[in-house]
C-alpha cells in the first residue's frame, strides 16, 4: 500500500507540473477494440447479452494483470511500481478536474457556463444552475480522481483498468454506437456498482472535512425521497451532500456594468475536492505507518 500511495502523489504531481501529458490519456484504441469483437463474436449469442461485457473487459484485465505478475519479480519489484504508476497515470482524469472547476468558476457568460458543464461531463444547456454545476465538479471528482484512486490501491492496476474501461463503456456515447444496448445497460450498472464504495467514501470524507450534521441529514432524505435502502446504486446522493455543504447563489454570473462575477459556490465545490483529497492521502497514510508500525 505504500507504494500504491506514492504512486498516486507521483500522478497528482504530474498532474499538476505537467498538465500537458494529459494528451496521452488517449483510450482511442478502444472503438477499434470492440469492431474486432463484434466481427468475430456477433454470432456468438452471448455477445448480444449483457454477460458480452465481460468479453471486452476480461481479456484486457488479465493481460494486465499478467504484466503486473510477470513483472513483480524483476529489479526487486521496481519495474512492476513503474508499470502500476503508468497504469495509474493513463486512468487518471483524462483531464485536468481543478482546471476545469476553475473555468466553471470564472465563466464570464452564460454560453460559458454551458459549455463548463459539458467539459465537467454534463448536458449543455441554455441556462445552467450553480447547483448543476456543483453536481457535475463533485461528479467529475469521483469519476476523474476518487474511484481510479480506490480501486488502484484496492487491487492495483488490474483494479483501475477495470473502473476505467467500465466507466468508458458506461459514458461514452460515441462507445455506445458499438454495443448492443443491453450491453450499456449492463455496463452503467459495472460501473455504478465500482463508483458506489468510492462515493460512499466521499461522503463520509466530506462529513469530516465539511458539515458532518448537514451532510448526514442529507444523506439520509436523500435514501427516504427516493425510497431505496442504504444499498441501492443510485449515486444522486453524492451531489445531495454535496449541495448541503455549499452555499448555491443561481445569480447570473455577469452584474448590471457587464464586469464578470465570479461564482463561489463553483469554487467552494472545487476547495472542497481538494479536501476531501487531502483526507483520503492521510488516512492512507496512516494505513501505511500503522502496518509499518506493527
Amino acid at each position: 500500500m505504500a507504494l500504491a500511495l506514492l504512486a498516486v502523489l507521483i500522478v497528482l504531481s504530474l498532474s499538476v507540473l505537467a498538465p500537458d501529458l494529459a494528451r496521452l490519456r488517449q483510450f482511442l484504441w478502444l472503438r477499434a477494440y470492440l469492431g474486432w469483437l463484434d466481427q468475430r463474436l456477433g454470432d456468438l449469442g452471448l455477445w448480444a447479452t449483457e454477460f458480452g461485457v465481460a468479453f471486452i473487459i476480461l481479456p484486457m484485465v488479465a493481460l494486465i494483470t499478467l504484466i503486473d505478475w510477470t513483472l513483480s519479480g524483476q529489479l526487486h519489484g521496481l519495474l512492476q511500481f513503474v508499470f502500476g504508476l503508468l497504469v495509474l497515470f493513463l486512468c487518471w482524469g483524462p483531464r485536468d478536474l481543478d482546471e476545469d472547476a476553475q473555468r466553471a468558476a470564472r465563466a464570464e457568460s452564460a454560453e460559458d457556463r454551458a459549455a463548463a458543464l459539458q467539459v465537467l461531463g454534463g448536458k449543455s444547456g441554455k441556462l445552467v444552475s450553480s447547483g448543476e454545476l456543483v453536481d457535475r465538479v463533485f461528479i467529475a471528482g469521483l469519476l476523474r480522481w476518487f474511484s481510479p484512486l480506490f480501486w488502484f490501491v484496492a487491487f492495483g492496476p488490474a483494479g483501475v483498468v477495470t473502473y476505467r474501461l467500465s466507466q468508458l463503456l458506461a459514458d461514452s456515447a460515441e462507445l455506445a454506437d458499438k454495443l448492443p444496448p443491453v450491453q450499456v445497460q449492463a455496463a452503467q450498472r459495472l460501473h455504478a456498482a465500482l463508483a458506489w464504495i468510492p462515493a460512499q467514501l466521499m461522503t463520509l470524507a466530506l462529513a469530516l472535512a465539511s458539515d458532518f450534521d448537514a451532510v448526514l441529514k442529507a444523506w439520509r432524505e436523500h435514501h427516504s425521497a427516493h425510497g431505496q435502502g442504504f444499498l441501492h446504486l443510485d449515486l444522486g446522493f453524492l451531489s445531495a451532500t454535496a449541495r448541503a455543504c455549499v452555499d448555491i447563489d443561481d445569480e447570473e454570473f455577469i452584474s448590471t456594468d457587464g464586469a464578470p462575477i465570479r461564482n463561489e459556490a463553483v469554487e467552494e465545490a472545487r476547495r472542497l475536492l481538494w479536501r476531501l483529497l487531502i483526507v483520503w492521502l492521510v488516512l492512507l497514510s496512516i494505513i501505511v505507518l500503522a502496518g509499518w508500525a506493527s
